[in-house]
């Protein structure tokens, strides 16, 4: 009895001990695995990023990225950029005919005087009033603008042509006295433009108008400022808003005291100028008479053919002319409705279309030409 008691003592003691030493390493099992999770590899994924070749949430896989031997990684820096507008903001058109002056250019004229600006004599952009005046064209008038000026191509009926306006323009260069005699920095301009009624040879009319001009505080006064004027102007004639008259005085040697209401100085004059020496006239040649006579008359108009006639007149006479059909009808074509004015040459001309249905006969051409007065002649021509 007491033997086996002392056998059982002993296997509790073994297996108490035997517990002890399992919760032990247990113990120490945890601890470790604690102090694993406290420190991760480096290799191990967070949980933010997934490990190499595994699928993300869309079902793509992340390739590993690798680096070829001997290639080195930069800092990334930003790559310097241009200049750029803000946004919102247009860059500007290389061709827009802006010039120099950052001020922006007015859509219309200022429609009343600043009254805090000082009265001042000529500006620059404006031209020199005693070599530059300005000239009207006598066809145009108030009540003709509906077939003149507001029909579309008429200017281009009456335009000089460039070989008198590049000419004048290296004369009056000189006589501007400008230190640029580059023509290229000129638009030959009509003071009064032709599209409200300036005469279109008349060297009064015509100046070399210089594309970059500012006023002393930059605002921009070039050519091409006073051509956008003057193509506002001429819709608000023809849309009977104001009158070719009203329209005329905003355009005049004043142009940049209208468009910018800057007030005229009373009695202001402009400052002397170089002006080309007058040619001495021991006498002066009688006048020539007014007259028209033609140069070419179709010969002859076949149908469904153009036709032309051309008469000489007087420099700057306003010409129309009228073809009657041997059937006695009038022509209606659109060729024979415009009114050209004579240029350098004294030349006029019309050409239209001969209709396929004009009978075959002899047809009747007018010419009638004003300029302070009138001249008509008459012709007849052959159809067939």
């Amino acid at each position: 009895m007491h033997v086996e008691h002392h056998v059982k003592d002993q296997d509790r003691v073994a297996s108490a001990g035997q517990g002890r030493a399992a919760l032990f390493g247990l113990l120490v099992v945890a601890l470790l695995v604690a102090a694993c999770a406290s420190s991760p590899s480096a290799n191990a994924p967070t949980a933010n990023a997934p490990t190499a070749n595994a699928p993300t949430a869309n079902g793509a896989v992340l390739g590993s990225p690798t680096l070829d031997a001997g290639t080195s990684v930069a800092p990334e820096t930003s790559a310097p950029s241009t200049t750029e507008a803000p946004s919102g903001s247009p860059s500007a058109d290389v061709d827009d005919g802006a010039t120099a002056g950052g001020a922006p250019v007015l859509s219309t004229p200022a429609a009343t005087i600043d009254p805090t600006a000082r009265a001042t004599g000529r500006l620059p952009g404006e031209p020199n009033p005693v070599l530059t005046p300005g000239a009207f064209n006598p066809s145009v008038t108030q009540a003709t603008i509906g077939s003149t000026i507001c029909v579309s191509g008429w200017t281009a009926t009456v335009r000089p042509p460039s070989s008198y306006t590049t000419g004048l323009k290296i004369q009056q260069i000189v006589q501007y006295g400008y230190s640029d005699t580059r023509t290229s920095s000129y638009e030959e301009d009509h003071l009064i433009p032709l599209e409200l009624g300036g005469a279109p040879s008349d060297a009064r009319n015509l100046w070399p108008e210089p594309y970059a001009a500012t006023l002393p505080d930059g605002r921009n006064v070039g050519a091409r400022v006073k051509d956008g004027l003057e193509t506002s102007l001429k819709r608000a004639v023809c849309a009977r808003s104001i009158t070719l008259a009203d329209a005329r005085a905003k355009i005049g040697i004043h142009w940049v005291h209208v468009y910018y209401g800057i007030p005229l100085a009373t009695g202001a004059t402009a400052p002397p100028v170089i002006v080309a020496p007058t040619p001495k006239v021991t006498s002066a040649p009688p006048p020539a008479p007014f007259s028209v006579t033609f140069v070419s008359l179709p010969s002859p108009a076949i149908h469904g053919s153009p036709a032309t006639i051309t008469a000489r007149t007087s420099v700057g006479a306003t010409c129309a002319a009228k073809v009657t059909w041997p059937s006695g009808t009038v022509s209606a074509a659109a060729g024979l409705k415009t009114t050209p004015t004579a240029a350098s040459d004294g030349l006029v001309s019309w050409t239209w279309n001969v209709g396929s249905t004009t009978k075959p006969g002899t047809a009747t051409a007018t010419v009638t030409c004003t300029h302070g007065g009138t001249a008509t002649a008459t012709a007849t021509f052959t159809v067939q």
